[in-house]
């Protein structure tokens, strides 16, 4: 994008008097129209930044939403018998380190199908263990325990479908397709004026960019600079890991 940008302003300035059209480019129209171009520009670049920053938000939230749903399961399985207990909250411990272990290992997608294909093994044993144990002696703890146990599964499903959506590739290209055309119209103002100034186009074209990146950057949370805190899924693992 430095490259694009930096070329969409510098070629028009650079070939811009080789156009003798240029001249009937000083009316108000181009003005208005290069207004135009970059607020719109900026709207799309802004709603697509708000579009990012909201999932991150999500993402953020899904990881303490997520400890503490196995933390309320590891809690109730104080319901079952002593050696079932045992047995559950093994399968547990071990269904958090891989899933903590697949989050934190972003760029790997082989890992990452295990690890679903892990947790899936797990949860069908967790809900084996207690849904036999409710059946066969039904009371409230055991309904709490199932219960809490389904609320595990369904945030693993939003944390699943978290981590594979994104900001639409269409209003990304469009994003970039906009900026660029942007920096064209300044570079053919500047052709007009017969003038260019490098440091407050530089200034520019770094703005964009980092924006762009940025947004890029939020809407991958797990792999750009900007990273989502797992301390919750890390400070329940290592409790649950001490109370074996």
């Amino acid at each position: 994008m430095l490259v694009v940008l930096a070329l969409a302003i510098e070629l028009p300035f650079r070939v811009g008097n080789s156009f003798a059209t240029l001249a009937n480019l000083r009316s108000e129209a181009f003005n208005a129209v290069q207004a135009g171009l970059l607020t719109l520009a900026s709207f799309v670049l802004g709603l697509s930044f708000a579009q990012a920053s909201a999932r991150f938000d999500v993402r953020r939230d899904l990881v303490v939403k997520e400890a503490n749903a196995i933390g309320t399961t590891w809690l109730r399985a104080n319901q079952l018998g002593p050696v079932q207990s045992v047995r559950f909250r093994q399968i547990l411990t071990s269904y958090t380190a891989v899933r903590l272990n697949a989050y934190q290992r972003p760029g790997d997608a082989q890992a990452h199908a295990q690890a679903q294909k892990i947790s899936d093994d797990d949860q069908s044993e967790l809900w084996r263990i207690a849904s036999s144990a409710l059946y066969a002696h039904p009371n409230v703890g055991l309904s709490l325990l199932v219960q809490a146990l389904n609320d595990t599964i369904d945030v693993s499903a939003e944390q699943l479908q978290a981590l594979t959506a994104h900001v639409p590739t269409e209003i990304v290209v469009l994003t970039l397709v906009l900026v660029t055309l942007g920096a064209l119209s300044l570079g053919l103002r500047f052709a007009i004026d017969k003038v260019r100034p490098a440091s407050l186009s530089a200034v520019y074209i770094v703005a964009s960019v980092i924006v762009i990146n940025m947004m890029i950057d939020y809407d991958r949370p797990q792999t750009g600079f900007i990273r989502i805190d797992l301390t919750p899924l890390v400070l329940q693992l290592q409790s649950m890991q001490q109370s074996r």
